[in-house]
C-alpha cells in the first residue's frame, strides 16, 4: 500500500524512468548488434578515420544543442501549463538551432579544406552534417520538459532503428566506412520529422514564425550551460581530436572502441538522472535552498550503490566485453576500458550534482567555471602526456577530469548551502 502511494505521488518520475530505461536499453542493445559488425567489416584503421570524423560532427552537435537541453527543459518544466509560453519557447529554440546549424555548416565547409586534405574525408564530414540538420528539429528537450518521455523514447528508437537497418544493408566492404556518417544523419533526420509530427498531433504545438526577441532571450538563457557543455568537450570529446595528432589510425580505433563501450554503459545509468532533471526543476520552485540540497543528497544516497555496481562489473568483465563487442583484433582496448571505467561512477555523480543539482539551483555560472577549469586542465594534460603515453593519456585524462569536476561541484554546493544558513 505504501509503495502504491509512493508510485502515485511520483507517477511522472516513474513513467519517465521506465520510458528512458526502454530507450537506454535500446541504446545499449543496438551497438551490441552494429558495433561488432562494423568493426569486423571496416577494420580498426578505417574505424579510426570514421571516429575522427564522428568526433568533429559531435562538436557541431554540441553547438547545435547549445544549452537548450537544460535551459529550455527547465523553462518548459516550470511553465508547462502555459501553452502560449511553451509554444513561444518551442519555436524560438528551433529557430536558434537552425541558425546554429547554418553557422556550423558554413564553418565546416571552410575548415574541411584545411583540416581534411583528403576528398573522401571531406565528403564524410559534410554528409555527417545531415545529423545536425535532423537534430535541429528533434525536440527531445521539449518532451523532457513536459515529462512525456515516451515520445522521447519513440523518436530516438525510430532513428536508431533506421541506422541499424541501413548499416546491415549498406555496409558490406571495408571501403563502405565512408557511408557511416551519412547513415548516422539519416537516423537523426527521421527522428526530427517524427518530433515535429508528435509535437503537433499530441500537444498542438506546431512550427511558426518565432518572436526574435524570444530567440535572443533563449540564446542568453542557454549561454552558461552551453559554456559548461563546451568545457565538457575538452575532456570528454577533445581527446580523440588531440590523439589524432600523436597516434595512428589503428590506435585511435582502439581508443574509440573503448569509449563507445563506456558510452553504452552510461546509457544504462542515465535514465534516473534524466527523469529527475525536469521533475526536480519543477519541484524546486518555492522551496528553500536547504530543502532542495537535502533532496539532492537523498537521491545521491540511493544512486551510489547502483553506480558502484555497474562500474565494478565493467572492470571485472572488461576482457569479455571487448572480445564480445569489438572482436579479438581489439583486445588491446581492454586496458583502456579499465582505465576509463571510473567515468561511469564519477560522471554520473557529476550529472546529478552539476546538471540536476546546480542548474536547477540557479548555479549555472559556478558549474560553467568548474567545467571550464577541468576542460582546460585536460587539454594541457593531453598535450603534455600524449606523445609519451599515447592513447592511455586520453583514458587517464577522462577519469581524472571527472574526479576533479566532482570535487568542484561538491565544493560549490557546500559553499552555497553554508552561505544560506
Amino acid at each position: 500500500m505504501q509503495l502504491r502511494k509512493m508510485v502515485e505521488r511520483h507517477r511522472s518520475v516513474v513513467e519517465s524512468f521506465f520510458s528512458l530505461s526502454v530507450l537506454n536499453g535500446v541504446v545499449l542493445l543496438f551497438p551490441l548488434l552494429t558495433l561488432p559488425y562494423i568493426l569486423r567489416v571496416v577494420g580498426p584503421a578505417n574505424y579510426g578515420i570514421y571516429g575522427f570524423i564522428y568526433i568533429l560532427v559531435q562538436y557541431a552537435l554540441i553547438v547545435n544543442n547549445y544549452g537548450f537541453d537544460f535551459s529550455a527543459v527547465k523553462q518548459i518544466a516550470q511553465h508547462r501549463d502555459d501553452k502560449a509560453y511553451v509554444k513561444r519557447v518551442y519555436n524560438a529554440v528551433i529557430a536558434c538551432r537552425l541558425l546554429l546549424f547554418l553557422a556550423c555548416l558554413l564553418l565546416f565547409m571552410l575548415l574541411s579544406l584545411w583540416l581534411l586534405p583528403d576528398g573522401t574525408q571531406r565528403w564524410m564530414l559534410l554528409s555527417g552534417m545531415s545529423l545536425i540538420l535532423g537534430n535541429t528539429f528533434t525536440a527531445v528537450w521539449f518532451f523532457q520538459g513536459m515529462e512525456k518521455m515516451r515520445y522521447l523514447t519513440l523518436v530516438n528508437v525510430l532513428g536508431k532503428t533506421i541506422f541499424l537497418v541501413l548499416v546491415f544493408v549498406l555496409i558490406r566492404e571495408p571501403e563502405h566506412y565512408v557511408y557511416l556518417p551519412l547513415l548516422d544523419g539519416l537516423g537523426y533526420m527521421v527522428g526530427g520529422i517524427a518530433s515535429l509530427v508528435i509535437a503537433k498531433k499530441q500537444f498542438g504545438i506546431g512550427l511558426a514564425m518565432p518572436d526574435w526577441g524570444e530567440v535572443k532571450a533563449q540564446f542568453r538563457s542557454g549561454a552558461a550551460v552551453f559554456g559548461s557543455t563546451l568545457g565538457m568537450t575538452l575532456y570528454r570529446r577533445a581527446n580523440i581530436f588531440i590523439l589524432n595528432f600523436f597516434v595512428g589510425d589503428a590506435a585511435l580505433g582502439l581508443y574509440t572502441a573503448a569509449e563507445k563501450i563506456i558510452t553504452g554503459f552510461r546509457g544504462i545509468i542515465s535514465p534516473v538522472s534524466q527523469a529527475l532533471f525536469p521533475h526536480l526543476g519543477h519541484s524546486f520552485v518555492g522551496r528553500t535552498l536547504r530543502e532542495n540540497v537535502s533532496t539532492l543528497v537523498k537521491v545521491l544516497k540511493y544512486m551510489l550503490p547502483f553506480l558502484a555496481l555497474v562500474t565494478l562489473m565493467v572492470v571485472l568483465c572488461s576482457d569479455w566485453l571487448v572480445r564480445l563487442l569489438c572482436g579479438p583484433e581489439f583486445v588491446e582496448a581492454e586496458t583502456l576500458l579499465v582505465v576509463m571505467s571510473p567515468v561511469l561512477f564519477l560522471g554520473s555523480l557529476n550529472y546529478l550534482l552539476g546538471i540536476v543539482g546546480m542548474v536547477n539551483l540557479n548555479m549555472e555560472k559556478a558549474f560553467f567555471y568548474s567545467v571550464l577549469l577541468v576542460g582546460v586542465g585536460n587539454v594541457v594534460w593531453m598535450v603534455l602526456t600524449a606523445p609519451a603515453m599515447g592513447v592511455l593519456a586520453g583514458a587517464w585524462g577522462m577519469s581524472l577530469s571527472e574526479l576533479l569536476l566532482l570535487l568542484l561541484c561538491c565544493f560549490f554546493i557546500y559553499r552555497k548551502r553554508k552561505a544560506s544558513l
